[in-house]
């Protein structure tokens, strides 16, 4: 697939760097914007994983950066983060097609030619759980629906530089679309939960027991020689509170800056990212989302399984 540019999307309206929009408006940039996430998520991986690669698959706004930060810090041996964006030290192969991605090169074989500070290397991607490239370890995370939505929508609000212009109720009605996908994936994982190459990790059983998990996927990814010090190190680095401490190693400003000039538009000068404030937390999506989507959520997973 070609990088992607303004070509691509339908041109920006006039109005599109206004400070508000009208409810139309709203809607009309919602449904443009939202155009580019669904090709970010459905592009053609042509990577091929070596065997000790670490590749972490799953529906967005489900722990992704958390077990990126974890596997990150576990080959560092718990050190205190030296990178300025989490994408320096690590390949984010679904923006790689899209040219999204800075420095990142595959190889005419498929074999990521980027330099990472330490092995393994490490990879995420958000594509469907059926087409992830296969031959290398897969980590895989489950949330809760309703909390997965929930923060999408606040996530959506920065990666798309909707500035607090478009309304919560538009933003979430948005992401309708993608829940019955969001399902699909859960079954898919779970139903490939004894593959001895997929290690499948519970977003709440991350929080409960965060020591538990930090030696699950340090056994699951070769490091072997992780003493206890070292397993407290990486537990600690890899809190939510510490990793607030270093948001903008998480806010994707790089990606967002790009992605705004794409739309016609200018970056916020605050950055959400995927460390959110005040975020992280388990139930809030059945509390803040509106009824209409926490039905539809109930359906599609009633009719999947």
């Amino acid at each position: 697939m070609e990088a992607i540019g303004t070509d691509m999307l339908p041109p920006a309206p006039a109005w599109v760097r206004e400070e508000k929009w009208t409810a139309e408006q709203q809607k009309q940039e919602m449904e443009r914007r939202s155009i580019l996430l669904m090709k970010v998520n459905s592009v053609s991986l042509r990577y091929r994983p070596r065997p000790t690669d670490v590749v972490v698959a799953t529906f967005p706004k489900s722990g992704t950066t958390w077990v990126l930060h974890i596997c990150h810090q576990l080959r560092m041996r718990g050190a205190e983060p030296d990178f300025a964006d989490q994408e320096d030290v690590l390949s984010l192969l679904d923006l790689i097609p899209m040219g999204l991605s800075a420095g990142r090169v595959l190889g005419e074989d498929g074999v990521d030619r980027s330099i990472q500070p330490a092995e393994p290397h490490i990879f995420a991607t958000h594509v469907r759980c059926d087409v992830v490239p296969r031959g290398g370890k897969i980590i895989t995370c489950l949330r809760e629906p309703k909390d997965v939505v929930l923060s999408l929508c606040f996530f959506v609000d920065s990666v798309l530089s909707l500035k607090g212009r478009v309304s919560f109720q538009i933003i979430s009605s948005s992401q309708i679309r993608a829940v019955k996908g969001m399902l699909e994936s859960f079954l898919y994982w779970w139903e490939h939960r004894h593959n001895p190459d997929v290690l499948l990790l519970f977003y709440d059983d991350m929080k409960e027991d965060h020591v538990s998990c930090v030696r699950r996927i340090a056994s699951f990814i070769g490091i072997v020689d992780c003493s206890e010090e070292v397993i407290s190190r990486v537990v600690h680095t890899t809190t939510h509170t510490e990793m607030s401490r270093h948001h903008s190693k998480f806010d994707s400003h790089n990606l967002i800056t790009k992605i705004a000039k794409i739309l016609g538009d200018v970056p916020p000068t605050e950055f959400v990212g995927r460390v959110r404030k005040n975020g992280g937390k388990s139930g809030e999506g059945k509390k803040l989302l509106p009824e209409e989507l926490k039905q539809q959520i109930d359906k599609e997973w009633k009719d999947l399984v």
